[in-house]
């Protein structure tokens, strides 16, 4: 038994591979050869991930993968527990179905991270795609739970159907963030692009920087919001998440929508002066 298992990338990669099987809860109670003879796909190929990735340590929830990941698909699928660390960028599907436990991409990441998300804690240091924690194709619903940590930019419909749970976003977010949203909490630190909070039922949707409010929303008042001087002491203490104080102590103006639909959510959008 070892503290950590480590799965290091035996070559550069030339197709995609799908690393689902990959997941610290799974790989808690699995021997080295055990470990070795998971599943992971190359193309349409099925091939023990042992060929893939040399392995080191045996049943430990603590797992790190290193290696250039940037066409590694699936990591920490579905994961229920422990500690994944991804060092440096990975690919698509990370984190996909999150239940527990925590995954640290310590680099950026494809499309679909934390999609279907129900628990645990998703941290990335670096970009993230389209559809962040967003619904699966054809899904009612998003996000249920869990936290993600994005310390730069994001694509397109990040929190898009989310019903509960928190996303941080410190960069930029491209466009429709928070769309169709049932519940929960999107802040965004930088700009925020076209359609943000668009269709929205409920929720909260937290604009620090630049943010075009839909006309289908009502200005509402503008005050000291009390939840989020919470959220950002909380996210500064829990994720050495760097917020400047004039955005704790600052004005929001609060503008709640989308009246189009529900009515019920709201933009609290910090004001400059």
């Amino acid at each position: 038994m070892s503290e950590t298992v480590t799965l290091t990338l035996r070559a550069p990669l030339a197709e995609v591979v799908g690393a689902e099987s990959i997941a610290a809860d799974r790989l808690a109670m699995l021997g080295n050869r055990e470990i070795a003879a998971l599943p992971v796909w190359v193309g349409t190929r099925r091939v023990p991930l042992g060929e893939i990735f040399k392995v080191d340590g045996e049943k430990a929830d603590r797992v790190r993968v290193a290696g250039d990941l940037a066409r590694v698909d699936g990591l920490g699928a579905g994961m229920g527990g422990g500690t994944l660390v991804i060092d440096g960028s990975a690919g698509r599907d990370i984190g996909v179905g999150l239940r527990g436990g925590t995954i640290d991409v310590r680099g950026d990441v494809g499309d679909g991270a934390g999609v279907a998300m129900a628990g645990g804690q998703l941290r990335i240091a670096g970009r993230a795609g389209d559809r962040l924690g967003a619904a699966l194709p054809g899904a009612s619903r998003g996000m249920v739970g869990g936290e993600i940590v994005v310390r730069g930019d994001v694509g397109r419909d990040a929190g898009h159907r989310a019903r509960r749970g928190l996303i941080v976003i410190g960069g930029n977010a491209g466009p429709g963030a928070a769309r169709d949203m049932i519940a929960g909490t999107v802040l965004v630190q930088g700009n925020a692009g076209p359609g943000a909070g668009a269709w929205s039922k409920r929720g909260s949707v937290i604009a620090l920087g630049a943010i075009t409010v839909p006309v289908t929303y009502s200005h509402a008042c503008t005050y000291r919001p009390t939840v989020v001087r919470v959220l950002l002491r909380y996210i500064r203490r829990q994720y050495a998440f760097p917020v400047d104080d004039r955005f704790v102590s600052g004005l929001y103006s609060r503008y709640v929508g989308d009246l189009a639909d529900v009515g019920r959510g709201e933009i609290l959008q910090w004001q400059t002066q």
